[in-house]
Formats: structure tokens, C-alpha cells, sequence
């Protein structure tokens, strides 16, 4: 078995980048939003690239984490930050949930700068149990 241990879920539907842009965007007018409804369909047509990957280079398991570039830590505050995190670890269980022969999970923690440490916490549990 040839697993890829780093990566990344940079295909993910548009509504999960937008509804990140729109939420750092009201955060100065303090906007809450809903989080976007994202359909088994959906998944399985964004992770058709990263499956093509893998059958390209050859492996068979892709450890899968959230998009880095989409982090964005120093972006949100703790509320916020914690909200985008819990949908991208949701979206990642959905993802190996779906394909469990192709990608094991790994979670975003959500980070804020100047944060603590126990909402960190809190969501790796969640992920983990």
C-alpha cells in the first residue's frame, strides 16, 4: 500500500470558500452567517480530482487534511475561527466517510491569534471521539 501522507482538500465546493470570505468580510459588522449546506453529491464531485491524483502517482490512501491556504487563522476571531474549523473537520469526516478506502482524516484546529488553547482542544476531541 502506497500512502500520501499530506493531503490537502483543495477542491472543495465554491459555497465553503465563499461562505469563509463572506464570514471574515462581516466580521467588522458583525454578521453571523450560516453555515452553507454542502450535498454527499458535492463531495463526491469535488474529490473526483483528488482521486485522479491518486491514481496518477499511484497511491492508495491520501492522508486528508483541510485547505492551509484556507486557515487563515490570523483572519477570524475565536468564534469565528472556531465555526470554519468545526465545517472543515465536518467536511474531511464526510470526505473518508464517503471514500474510507481512499483518505483518512486529519483536522484544522482553530486558532486565533492571542487565543487559548482550549478551543483547540475541544475540536480535536470532537474530531478524534
Amino acid at each position: 500500500m502506497v500512502i500520501d501522507c499530506h493531503g490537502h482538500y483543495t477542491t472543495v465546493a465554491k459555497e465553503v470558500q465563499a461562505f469563509r470570505d463572506a464570514q471574515i468580510a462581516g466580521l467588522s459588522r458583525g454578521e453571523s452567517l450560516a453555515v452553507p449546506q454542502v450535498s454527499d453529491d458535492q463531495i463526491r464531485e469535488s474529490v473526483q480530482p483528488q482521486l485522479a491524483f491518486q491514481a496518477a502517482r499511484g497511491t492508495d490512501l491520501t492522508i486528508f487534511s483541510p485547505r492551509a491556504s484556507s486557515m487563515g487563522h490570523h483572519a477570524g476571531d475565536a468564534a469565528a475561527n472556531q465555526q470554519w474549523a468545526r465545517l472543515c473537520n465536518d467536511l474531511i469526516r464526510r470526505v473518508c466517510s464517503l471514500f474510507p478506502k481512499q483518505f483518512v482524516g486529519v483536522c484544522q484546529l482553530p486558532q486565533t491569534v492571542g487565543g487559548s488553547a482550549a478551543e483547540c482542544i475541544r475540536e480535536l476531541e470532537r474530531c478524534v471521539t
